[in-house]
């Protein structure tokens, strides 16, 4: 047997030896098979994806939600207020938990925001994609973000006493 049959050579694949008629392959087939055989190696399977994605949902199992606890948007005054007064913001929205709140609205290209009870910190802005911006709150817990994240997003920051913060994904 020659030494490109053992080392595994696409010739000896096929059943044929190099030089003899219908054996050697083509550059088509050498790459059809090539093709094939990176597929396969960029496909991960089902499962590691599924184990990879309940993995990641524990990422921040120690942060305190901050649920969604108001929505301009679903609620029924919004109109009213609009009708009050044509400066009012396009959407408004409040995360509550026990240890802080956040306010958030849609003021033209900009959100504008404030934590409640008022206090300097970072606050991460992570969209789907894992891209992460940093605003920093004011002595008074105010912040804007710019510009608005035009896919799903949600904020993260941490409290004085240490207590990360985490609210559900938002999408304006």
């Amino acid at each position: 047997m020659s030494e490109r049959r053992r080392s595994g050579d696409p010739e000896s694949r096929r059943g044929g030896e190099p030089g003899r008629s219908g054996a050697s392959w083509s550059d088509e087939e050498v790459l059809a098979e090539l093709a094939v055989a990176m597929r396969a190696v960029e496909e991960v399977p089902r499962e590691v994806v599924a184990s990879a994605q309940a993995a990641f949902t524990w990422r921040s199992i120690d942060d305190e939600l901050a649920r969604l606890a108001y929505d301009s948007e679903t609620d029924g005054e919004r109109t009213a207020a609009l009708t009050r007064s044509e400066s009012a913001p396009l959407r408004a929205l409040t995360f509550v938990c026990q240890s802080l709140t956040i306010e958030l609205e849609v003021a033209g290209d900009a959100l504008v925001g404030q934590i409640v009870p008022g206090q300097v910190t970072d606050i991460n802005v992570r969209v789907l994609s894992g891209v992460t911006a940093t605003v920093r709150s004011d002595e008074v817990g105010g912040f804007t973000i710019r510009p608005i994240p035009d896919h799903p997003f949600h904020l993260q920051c941490r409290t004085g006493d240490g207590v990360r913060v985490s609210t559900s994904w938002i999408t304006l």
